[in-house]
């Protein structure tokens, strides 16, 4: 490895380093908006006030990345997928980590696999980890949103019946249902108490959890308040729909766990081999890639690897 290579290595540590241990934390940011507005006037003008209610998220603590990412189409969908991730991270941070992955891959596998492009292969891998992660905990919240939903649509039911009105109930199951279900259906009352329609509402709180199953609820919700009828009753209906999708949901994950687990194993030991045979004796794989058919069959393996994948998730996936 050159004397170039080590010595950025070092830089991005030191700087990851000062960055993470010098960035200010979230009550230490509130404290300091606070008091920030203690030498504010009590009365100011209309912008000024507007801007205090709307909401200020910040994809960067660098000026000019902030504005270039909020002109960014990826940066906002990014920004999105960590907002429902429920990750404190922005999106500045998210490339920084994801740099950061990606050279410490390239390293390694320029260490390994000094031929070509080949080198690099590792260094892209590395460089998604931060985005899996990512997706990993959006799809958590997806899950358990999912598996609370049936219990607040009965909690719905029941305020209702008690005489309740719908944005009531909605605070009904805020503060008696747990993250992540709770606090969006809370931001959901917030919207209309501060003049949303409840439509748009109801939107947005699709857009942040895009479930089939929310989406059944929040369209059952709408035909009923434009035709009219029972809204308990029909509530009662679909929680007991949503219950049964569920439920048939966990069977054919049940069903196809050995499929999954399957895959899982034979897309992983090509891998874990390589890694652990190159830990063992450095060097023993290296005719692989300094050949022309070793090339060919690296990336022919890649290929094949690649259409097994998509052909045992098409196997194991079931549509009900």
């Amino acid at each position: 490895m050159s004397m170039i290579s080590i010595f950025f290595i070092v830089l991005i540590a030191a700087f990851a380093t000062i960055a993470y241990f010098t960035e200010p934390s979230e009550a230490e940011k509130r404290v300091h908006q606070r008091l920030s507005t203690l030498g504010r006037p009590l009365m100011q003008g209309d912008d000024d006030q507007q801007a205090a209610i709307v909401r200020q998220v910040t994809f960067s603590r660098i000026g000019w990345l902030d504005r270039y990412l909020r002109q960014s189409k990826p940066a906002l969908q990014l920004q999105l997928w960590l907002e429902q991730a429920k990750l404190p991270w922005t999106v500045g941070r998210f490339v920084f980590y994801s740099a950061c992955c990606m050279l410490v891959g390239a390293i390694v596998g320029n260490w390994w696999l000094p031929v070509g492009f080949i080198g690099w292969v590792i260094g892209l891998a590395f460089g998604v980890v931060p985005l899996l992660y990512v997706a990993y905990q959006r799809q958590k919240r997806f899950h358990k949103f999912d598996l609370l939903l049936p219990d607040a649509i009965d909690l719905i039911a029941r305020a209702l019946r008690a005489g309740h009105s719908l944005p009531s109930a909605l605070v009904t199951v805020a503060e008696e249902i747990d993250d992540p279900l709770g606090p969006e259906f809370q931001r959901c009352a917030d919207e209309m108490n501060f003049g949303l329609p409840f439509r748009e509402s109801m939107y947005n709180l699709f857009h942040r959890f895009p479930i089939p199953d929310l989406q059944f609820l929040i369209t059952a919700i709408l035909l009923q308040r434009e035709t009219g009828g029972n809204l308990p009753e029909l509530l009662d209906k679909t929680a007991a729909v949503l219950r049964a999708r569920i439920q048939l949901q966990q069977k054919v994950r049940v069903h196809t766990a050995q499929g999954r687990m399957t895959g899982a194993v034979l897309i992983a030991m090509p891998f874990i081999a390589f890694v652990l045979l190159n830990l063992i004796r450095p060097g023993y794989t290296a005719p692989l890639f300094e050949s022309e058919l070793g090339h060919k069959l690296v990336y022919g393996t890649l290929i094949s690897m690649a259409l097994g994948t998509i052909v045992i998730r098409r196997i194991i996936q079931v549509k009900y």
